[in-house]
């Protein structure tokens, strides 16, 4: 009768341990799936861009409120605008301009990079229409 005792008691506390070891087990594989979930860092959103593309529309506003902007399309001096823009736009933002009627082209992109368009539509200057869009082309310096 002892034996049989010592059989169930011994069954009892093997069946505790497998009981524990399932829990421990359980535990540390929702430790382990919080970890992973938690420890990836987020994805910058795209904030960026648009902050790039308000200022870059800040700054032709800008120009056009204190009326460098539509005296430079007027006679078309795009240096006079890139040397404005310079002073204004943030200094790890490279631009480039151009004054255009329809279609607005350039050649100093960059392939590698994201490029960000504002245009500025010009009407008017002194009472002259002139009818012109000023593209800025912006992209971040690395």
């Amino acid at each position: 009768m002892k034996c049989r005792r010592v059989e169930r008691l011994q069954k009892k506390g093997s069946k505790g341990y497998v009981y524990t070891l399932e829990v421990m087990l359980a535990v540390s594989l929702i430790f382990v799936t919080l970890i992973l979930v938690f420890s990836s860092s987020p994805e910058e959103p795209e904030t960026n861009l648009a902050i790039m593309k308000q200022n870059g529309y800040d700054a032709l506003f800008y120009l056009d409120m204190t009326g460098d902007l539509r005296n430079a399309v007027a006679r078309g001096a795009v240096s006079e605008i890139d040397a404005n823009l310079t002073g204004i736009l943030p200094q790890n933002i490279r631009f480039d301009t151009n004054v255009c009627t329809t279609s607005c082209n350039s050649t100093e992109l960059p392939s590698n990079s994201t490029v960000v368009t504002v245009d500025y539509y010009i009407g008017g200057y002194r009472s002259e229409y002139v009818g012109k869009k000023v593209r800025l082309w912006m992209w971040r310096k690395f």
